[in-house]
């Protein structure tokens, strides 16, 4: 996956419903190093970046107090999506499940690495508004 490819599958798998959540797009950063997506809502900021030369990703949300970001080391203010998954993910529905799939179906992916990207978006559009709407569901 290079930078073309990454700003392609943010646009087309997380653009859409993150606008939908009320999120806005920050300026996508491509380097060598990183290429790395962003999204500002009013209580949060989720940022999805990928280091091609590692071949890792990192999804995190951020929560946002008075215009600051909460710490990247304060796990229970900057959660990760694998965080979400373990909290949110037991009470997706099956039907919740399906519409996810129509939802993405017709992004085409090329590679591992761009189906890994649009896994992340897939996830995160199951569990995201449950963290955002119902932050009831209690934690593993």
């Amino acid at each position: 996956m290079n930078g073309q490819d990454f700003l392609r599958i943010s646009n087309e798998a997380f653009v859409p419903f993150l606008k939908q959540l009320g999120f806005s797009v920050d300026k996508p950063s491509i380097s060598g190093r990183y290429y790395r997506v962003s999204f500002t809502g009013s209580a949060y900021y989720i940022l999805v970046s990928y280091e091609p030369g590692d071949e890792v990703f990192f999804t995190m949300i951020f929560t946002r107090k008075d215009g600051k970001l909460s710490n990247i080391d304060n796990r229970a203010e900057t959660l990760r999506l694998a965080d979400l998954n373990n909290r949110y993910m037991t009470v997706v529905t099956i039907q919740e499940r399906l519409e996810n799939e129509r939802f993405f179906e017709s992004i085409k992916t090329n590679d591992r690495d761009e189906r890994h990207l649009l896994k992340i978006a897939k996830e995160l559009r199951l569990v995201l508004p449950k963290y955002i709407h119902c932050k009831d569901v209690p934690s593993n």
